[in-house]
C-alpha cells in the first residue's frame, strides 16, 4: 500500500481500492435538504432507523449528525439509506511505530476506545491536503510547517459499514490514506485536546500512543 508494503486493514464490511492520484480540487458545500432536525429525525424513522439511543454507550447524538449536515461534512443518500463521509487518514512512523489515536475522550465525560491514525471528515471548499493538515493541526497541535505530506503515498479507498457512531445508520467512508513526515511530537504516550473550531466535534481531547504497523485498524468507522 505504501512504497510496496503490505498493510493489514480490519474493518467491517468491503474495502474497495478506487485510486491513487490525489485530486487538487476541492469539496463542494452539499446543500442540507432537511428543514430541521425535527424534519431529519422524521426521515430516520420513515426508512427504519431508530435514533433514539443515539448519544448512548459511546455513540454519537441525533444533534450531532444535524451539524454535519449542516456543516457539509456528510451527505445522505435515501434509496438506501446511507451517510456518506470523506476522510483523510494520515500515516506517521517513528523508530519502526506508526502513531495511532487509542482513545477519545467526549465532552460529555464518556469515552471511546480506538485503534487507528489521525483521521478527519474533508470539510467542503478543502483539498485533500488542506484537511490533512487541518486534522493534525486541531488534533495534535502541529503547525503546517512542522508537517511534510507524501504526495505519492496516496492512496484512495471506500468502505461499507455499520457506523459506530450512528447505531443502525449504513455509512459509507472514502478514505484518503497519507503518509506524513511530522516533527515535534513527544516520543511516548500522550493525550491532546481537540482544537476544532465550531461545536460540530462532540471529541474533547484524544489519547496518543506509537505501535507496531501489524497491531493498527488501517480503515475503519468514524
Amino acid at each position: 500500500m505504501y512504497s510496496g508494503e503490505q498493510v493489514n486493514i480490519d474493518c467491517i464490511g468491503k474495502n474497495v481500492m478506487l485510486s491513487t492520484a490525489l485530486s487538487e480540487e476541492v469539496r463542494k458545500f452539499t446543500v442540507n435538504r432537511f428543514g430541521s432536525i425535527h424534519v431529519l429525525a422524521e426521515w430516520l424513522q420513515e426508512h427504519g432507523i431508530n435514533y433514539e439511543l443515539w448519544g448512548k454507550n459511546n455513540s454519537k447524538s441525533l444533534r450531532n449528525l444535524w451539524q454535519e449536515l449542516e456543516a457539509g461534512e456528510v451527505q445522505l443518500k435515501e434509496i438506501p439509506p446511507l451517510r456518506v463521509v470523506e476522510v483523510v487518514q494520515l500515516i506517521i512512523r517513528q523508530n519502526g511505530d506508526i502513531l495511532v489515536e487509542a482513545e477519545q475522550e467526549f465532552i460529555n465525560g464518556q469515552r471511546r476506545f480506538r485503534n487507528q491514525p489521525p483521521s478527519e471528515k474533508v470539510k467542503p471548499g478543502e483539498t485533500i491536503q488542506q484537511a490533512a493538515r487541518r486534522c493534525l493541526k486541531e488534533e495534535l497541535g502541529v503547525p503546517s510547517e512542522a508537517v511534510t505530506l507524501k504526495i505519492d503515498s496516496h492512496r484512495q479507498y471506500q468502505t461499507h459499514t455499520n457506523s459506530i457512531s450512528y447505531p443502525g445508520l449504513p455509512s459509507q467512508y472514502n478514505f484518503h490514506v497519507l503518509e506524513a513526515a511530522v516533527s515535534g511530537l513527544p516520543d511516548d504516550d500522550f493525550w491532546r485536546e481537540n482544537n476544532t473550531e465550531g461545536t460540530v466535534d462532540p471529541v474533547k481531547r484524544h489519547r496518543w500512543v506509537w505501535r507496531p504497523q501489524e497491531s493498527i485498524q488501517f480503515i475503519g468507522n468514524q
